[in-house]
């Protein structure tokens, strides 16, 4: 049985002069030229759009060829059981990509085309060790890589194996060892893969379960994470939809409504044109009756994601100067430190909202309170990861907000114009709707108000910091004036 010897790789500068093998003190007579690199062994291009949209997502995606056989090759780690870990598919017809992963890779894409982005290319040349009377003593293979991004050569290595035969001695072994170190080799258990080049040059944007260093994240940062992570969560109902996990689009209109509401919720943080139009981009695509296939959203639901992945990439900052910026801050700071600011802005507003409520209110002021409750929930719901521990006041803020619920009346009177245009017939309907939602609010509204003291009361005790003013906090929030209603209550 013959003997098995080891390989030895080693790592060495691509522009390096070849090293001289043979040595006549150990009988190493001369080296023969085995194959010429006259065509490329591997080749790998990843395929991608031109802000490549997939890598940003860690998908990979690579058209390989190996001794002249190609096949696809998907590799999406983080997106599983959605995607495979790796799936390889072999080239039969075409080029072509096959036409489930395209429909697969729709949501990452979007409308973009995909193309040839980067390559890796491994030529290689073998040579064959000889004595004086032509045993072969071992071979050395010699692969050339070169790494291409956009046309251009971004790395190049040279990877050389040195095979011993059955018939090399110890000291032959030595040598050829010695004069590869020589060279600039440098010895490795193992050599990189071609594909894992390729990962290499690609730069993900990850979404962690949480922001690194919370309390100190900057605002930009935080936006950054927190819209990968609302992106991921509408791609992965994509996928589900289009898997077949999901019997239509409903689970996605539940995701992108999550990431409307967390842009409403950081309304103070984020530039308002921004918001305006990806809010105004999902309520279309929400608006519209569930579909089995994602695509048949319409043109609505991929601008939405654009949006949502260039605010993933560089989130646009509401403007310090702008109206809206947090009123402590002259300058952007902590996400934390603003965030904070802002649920202080909102709370004060909310409070002073629903102190100013009577009997007498009308539907608009009433309205007016819930909406400052559905900011607040909002904001409070977004910043979590960095705000901290905010369960228990999310809890007693949307306790007020359902109490508050019961007492809007969704039948508002028409105004004037909208009156004057109605059939006698139509105004009189409208007047009745609304007369009727008027007595259906009215024992609620008056229940609210009596109990509003204490619900104030309760909702005060979840921001003791509002009560207890240190150095890193606002002063105390004022005591609320009677209402009317408490007034005549008395």
């Amino acid at each position: 049985m013959a003997k098995r010897h080891r390989s030895y790789l080693f790592e060495m500068p691509y522009q390096v002069d070849a090293p001289i093998l043979t040595d006549q003190a150990s009988g190493i007579d001369r080296v023969l030229l085995r194959c010429r690199p006259d065509r490329p062994v591997s080749t790998i291009t990843l395929f991608d759009t031109t802000d490549e949209r997939l890598s940003l997502a860690g998908v990979l995606l690579a058209h390989r060829v190996v001794d002249q056989r190609g096949e696809w090759l998907l590799r999406a780690t983080d997106w599983q059981p959605w995607l495979p870990e790796q799936y390889i598919e072999p080239l039969d017809a075409g080029d072509d990509l096959p036409e489930d992963l395209g429909v697969l890779l729709s949501g990452f894409r979007r409308r973009a085309a995909l193309g040839p982005v980067a390559s890796v290319v491994v030529e290689r040349a073998c040579y064959v060790l000889l004595d004086a009377e032509g045993v072969e003593l071992g071979e050395v293979r010699d692969d050339r890589v070169t790494v291409r991004r956009g046309g251009l050569a971004v790395a190049r290595q040279r990877d050389v194996t040195f095979k011993p035969g059955d018939k090399i001695t110890a000291l032959q072994r030595s040598v050829v060892i010695e004069r590869l170190g020589e060279a600039g080799g440098a010895k490795v258990a193992e050599f990189i893969e071609p594909i894992e080049r390729l990962t290499a040059i690609t730069h993900p944007v990850s979404s962690p379960p949480s922001p690194p260093q919370p309390s100190k994240i900057s605002a930009e940062d935080y936006l950054a994470w927190l819209f990968t992570d609302r992106l991921h969560a509408v791609l992965r109902a994509d996928l589900r939809v289009r898997k077949q996990d999901q019997p239509d689009t409903g689970l996605l209109a539940d995701e992108l409504t999550r990431a409307a509401d967390t842009v409403r919720g950081l309304d103070c943080l984020i530039d308002p044109a921004w918001a305006s139009e990806f809010i105004w981009q999902i309520d279309k695509v929400v608006a519209r009756p569930a579909r089995t296939n994602p695509a048949e959203l319409g043109e609505a639901y991929f601008d939405a994601l654009d949006l949502l992945a260039s605010a993933a990439r560089a989130p646009r900052l509401r403007p310090v100067e702008d109206d809206g910026w947090p009123a402590e801050t002259t300058e952007p700071g902590s996400a934390r430190a603003l965030l904070r600011s802002c649920v202080r802005q909102q709370l004060t507003g909310m409070l002073a909202s629903v102190d100013a409520l009577s009997d007498d209110s009308g539907d608009q002021e009433w309205s007016a309170a819930l909406e400052r409750a559905q900011d607040l929930v909002r904001t409070l719901e977004a910043g979590e990861p960095v705000l901290g521990k905010v369960k228990g006041r999310v809890r007693r803020v949307s306790k007020l907000l359902a109490a508050l619920g019961t007492t809007a009346n969704r039948d508002l009177a028409a105004d004037e114009a909208t009156v004057s245009a109605m059939s006698p017939a139509e105004a009189y309907q409208a007047g009745r709707d609304y007369q009727r939602w008027l007595d259906q609010v009215r024992t609620p509204r008056r229940e609210f108000l009596e109990a509003w003291p204490k619900t104030r009361a309760k909702l005060l005790a979840e921001w003791p910091e509002t009560t207890s003013p240190d150095q890193d906090e606002p002063p105390a929030l004022p005591t609320a004036e009677p209402t009317p209603a408490q007034v005549t209550d008395e």
